[in-house]
């Protein structure tokens, strides 16, 4: 009796446990088919992040090369020092060129509308970028934009070495030149002065920084380098044009 009960049940459980076993099967391969839904998934997910961000990057290089069509040879490129070392010369220069030379002192006032050709928050331009544009616009007389360039290296890379006396002349020419930007002028020139007090590019930065201050209009800071020319550098090529812009003033006052 005993053993036909347990073969009963045996034979009742057997379907039970084949069911099971099939449907073990089934949870398995559905199981190891969302896995592997789940990898692919994944690795299109990096895949398209990884996408997007070579598009992104592609973009940014295109917006700098709008931004800059001069970008591509400014990168090999190299770059022209200032005709002449003292301010005589590079006065020449300018008017053998046809642009504005050392004598366009009259006041100017600076633009409202002034457009950032730089523009570093969206660009973020590596020193030896900007240093070759503002070189080569400055070779090109573009002086606001060679200025804002100088000026934002200056501004973001403070301790580039870069940043040495010639740099801080240019920078203060293209600023003056500029007509827009007398507190950059003042600012280069100064720092040249201040750094550099044996530059060969000294007193004629003292000279821009005189012009600078009659094209602001402030005779008295004028007057006092004037005197300190008289007294220090009358033999000098700077002394011959800061005393030419003297004497024009001194007509003008006894007339």
């Amino acid at each position: 009796m005993k053993k036909s009960n347990t073969l009963k049940a045996t034979m009742l459980v057997l379907p039970l446990l084949a069911s099971c076993s099939v449907d073990m099967k089934k949870i398995e391969q559905k199981a190891a088919m969302i896995n592997h839904y789940e990898q692919v998934s994944l690795k299109l997910a990096r895949e398209n992040r990884e996408l997007h961000a070579e598009v992104k990057r592609l973009e940014f290089e295109v917006e700098k090369l709008k931004q800059d069509k001069t970008y591509i040879e400014v990168k090999g490129g190299s770059h022209a020092a200032p005709g002449g070392h003292d301010v005589a010369e590079a006065s020449h220069e300018n008017k053998a060129h046809g642009s504005r030379s050392i004598a366009s002192v009259a006041p100017s006032e600076a633009k409202s509308d002034m457009k950032d050709f730089v523009e570093f928050k969206t660009y973020k331009w590596h020193a030896d970028d900007l240093l070759k544009i503002a070189d080569k616009e400055f070779k090109d007389k573009h002086y606001e934009k060679a200025a804002q360039f100088y000026t934002s290296l200056v501004n973001n890379y403070p301790s580039n070495k870069s940043i040495n006396d010639e740099f801080y002349f240019k920078a203060g020419i293209a600023a003056y030149e500029s007509g827009s930007h007398h507190d950059w002028t003042l600012t280069h020139f100064e720092s040249l002065m201040a750094k550099y007090p044996t530059s060969q590019y000294y007193r004629s930065a003292k000279l821009w920084v005189a012009l600078t201050h009659m094209k602001l209009g402030d005779k008295k800071k004028f007057y006092a380098t004037v005197e300190e020319f008289r007294k220090k550098y009358r033999n000098t090529n700077e002394w011959k044009i800061l005393s030419s812009y003297y004497e024009k003033i001194e007509e003008k006052t006894n007339e």
